[in-house]
């Protein structure tokens, strides 16, 4: 699952809303944020309706994926579908960290605690919106609870090493190293798994003053990385000269998965 949509591009296949073969056994998706906006829209209209009326804010249903936040509370939802269906031995999101995986991580729990709170006004506002239109207060009540049972379940998956697990690709570089140090300690502050680091762009030795300087350089950044990870899996992928995608990704999982860098 791919929701900055890229996956087209990498992959050289034409991916939409819906599960697209790939090859055997694999199946890619690009999840369509308006489309979904509105399904989403549509199953906590009665919640929506009543935050929109008590703070006299008006958001249309097609507009709705715009407001900041919801596009994470979104993904959530549809990965929340995926998770329970239990179609796939395993679902792979492609995120920047910064983008999607954070905010998704902290969503849960903030979610939980909103919708907690809003629980407890319950008693004050169920009668109110039901004056309004009966069983409005009701069905804002159900709606409450099963976002909440939703935001619980996806934290307990996220949480579960058996069930969640992050890999962090990087450089060999001192800014892309600190940054992914920064973002290990605060991935694994919400208590979710690093299990592997992909270190790419690993460049061979040709020769060259320019390649002994750069080799010299990785190597220091490659072993300070399997340092301070020792406990995780590092893998090496090295420069290969051009863009991979299409076919050239079946050479990226030789060198990760058959020569045993990697376990899934």
């Amino acid at each position: 699952m791919d929701p900055a949509h890229s996956l087209s591009d990498i992959l050289e296949a034409e991916i939409g809303d819906k599960p697209t073969p790939i090859a055997e056994n694999l199946y890619a998706v690009e999840p369509d944020l308006a489309a979904e906006a509105e399904k989403f829209y549509a199953a906590y209209k009665s919640l929506f309706r009543a935050l929109f009326e008590m703070f006299q804010f008006e958001v249309r249903p097609q507009d709705f994926g715009a407001v900041p936040g919801v596009g994470e509370l979104i993904f959530m939802d549809r990965l929340y579908d995926v998770y329970m269906e239990g179609d796939y031995d395993v679902v792979v999101i492609d995120s920047a960290p910064t983008a999607l995986v954070l905010p998704l991580l902290k969503l849960p729990e903030v979610t939980t605690g909103v919708v907690t709170r809003l629980l407890g006004m319950k008693s004050r506002w169920t009668g109110i919106f039901n004056m309004l239109e009966p069983g409005f207060g009701d069905s804002v009540v159900k709606e409450v609870r099963r976002l909440r049972t939703k935001a619980e379940t996806m934290r307990n998956a996220l949480i579960d090493p058996e069930i969640t697990t992050i890999s962090v690709v990087m450089i060999p570089e001192k800014a892309a190293v600190m940054e992914s140090e920064r973002l290990i300690k605060t991935v694994e502050a919400h208590g979710v798994t690093v299990d592997s680091i992909i270190v790419n762009h690993v460049m061979a030795p040709c020769g060259c003053d320019y390649c002994s300087r750069r080799v010299a350089s990785q190597k220091g950044y490659i072993e300070e990385i399997k340092t301070k990870f020792a406990n995780k899996q590092i893998a090496l992928l090295p420069s290969y000269g051009e863009e991979v995608k299409g076919p050239g990704l079946a050479q990226v999982a030789r060198d990760l998965y058959e020569k045993g860098q990697l376990r899934i």
